[in-house]
């Protein structure tokens, strides 16, 4: 073998080392570029799941069979419930703080909001 030869022979090894890896940049990228979509796509659904229009309706279903429909601060837990003749208390817990609505059983309607705040005190 000439020296012209195995000059052809290392630049053609060099070449297709070159090659090799500009394919396997290329399709590195492609994978990182379809991970990312994918991350994407996946914030996105879950956000859309979480996503609440308006603010969120409790259900309490009524030992009558019938259900009280209200609306509670976007976030809010109910922490417990008690009933008194005609009138339901719902304590509440949520970002904003914790509340307390007074609904009546009979109209299913919101009689009151019960909001503590935090006095300042007197010196």
């Amino acid at each position: 073998m000439t020296d012209a030869e195995r000059h052809d022979d290392k630049h053609l090894r060099e070449q297709r080392l070159q090659r090799n890896l500009k394919i396997l940049v290329v399709g590195l990228g492609i994978l990182i570029l379809v991970a990312l979509a994918a991350v994407v796509v996946g914030i996105v659904t879950q956000s859309s799941k979480n996503a609440q229009i308006g603010q969120p309706t409790a259900t309490i279903p009524l030992s009558s069979g019938g259900s009280i429909a209200f609306e509670l601060p976007n976030g809010a837990k109910i922490v417990s419930i008690s009933l008194s003749g005609n009138r339901l208390a719902v304590h509440y817990e949520g970002q904003e703080g914790t509340g307390i609505a007074i609904l009546d059983v009979e109209t299913g309607q919101r009689v009151l909001d019960v909001k503590p705040t935090v006095s300042i005190p007197k010196i």
